[in-house]
């Protein structure tokens, strides 16, 4: 192991350990293996403006397992999941690493990211992930995913009305979306009350929390999906981000 590697896994691990959350034996291989993979993925496809190994296990790895603060979140066990807008796997990859009997569904629009989702998955070989190249305007209302998830999560920088609006509906009754946010997200929290009463959700907890040397303040939005959410949501495509509720 060289020393960049020991570098950047001792950091995720003791940033990892101050949440007193600890991955399964063979999760720092399959971190392994993702780090390597995106960073060559990288190079030809545009996956993530974070370069270095220890500014990707910080700013991605650790970032997307901030939920595990969330008693509810870290007592999921066999729980089915979503991952809204994932990008190149975040939060989606990284929580079902740390529980592998969770059921992950990831939803990517870019046809260039999903072939990177797929390749990763199957290079970690991982079981029960579920890739769609789609939009969740869309698969929102399809009758296999609708009101069928125990939790939503969102790492997408849209508004928090339009990440309420994309998740709710995908959630049972009882299911919790968790919305990553930045400093801003408790005033943020109380400009949705139209959203929620719409969608049928309620704020049930913001969450502070920090990674090492990253800096800048991060806050998890907790919000439980109460009531069914209405036939006519989510919107058709782009409406959304357009018009927030």
């Amino acid at each position: 192991m060289t020393m960049e590697e020991k570098d950047w896994r001792t950091t995720l691990e003791k940033a990892l350990s101050r949440w007193e959350v600890s991955l399964p034996p063979e999760g720092m291989d399959f971190f392994d293996v993702y780090l390597n993979e995106l960073i060559q993925w990288n190079k030809k496809v545009n996956l993530t403006a974070l370069k270095e190994p220890l500014h990707i296990a910080l700013g991605h790895f650790a970032d997307s397992l901030a939920p595990m603060i969330v008693d509810d979140v870290f007592k999921s066990r066999s729980v089915r999941v979503i991952d809204i807008g994932t990008g190149a796997g975040f939060p989606g990859l990284p929580l079902k690493i740390a529980n592998p009997g969770w059921t992950v569904s990831l939803i990517e629009s870019t046809g260039k990211k999903c072939a990177f989702l797929r390749a990763i998955v199957g290079a970690m070989e991982l079981n029960k992930v579920e890739i769609f190249n789609e939009r969740c305007e869309e698969l929102g209302h399809q009758k296999d995913h609708r009101e069928k998830y125990d939790l939503a999560f969102a790492r997408a920088l849209s508004s928090l009305s339009t990440l309420i609006e994309y998740g709710l509906p995908f959630l049972r009754i009882g299911g919790l979306l968790v919305a990553h946010r930045g400093r801003t997200a408790a005033e943020e929290a109380t400009r949705v009350n139209v959203a929620l009463e719409e969608l049928g959700g309620e704020v049930k907890e913001i969450r502070h929390y920090e990674i090492g040397d990253l800096g800048g303040s991060r806050n998890l939005v907790v919000i439980q999906k109460v009531k069914p959410t209405s036939k006519h949501y989510p919107r058709r495509l782009g409406v959304a981000a357009k018009r927030p509720l």
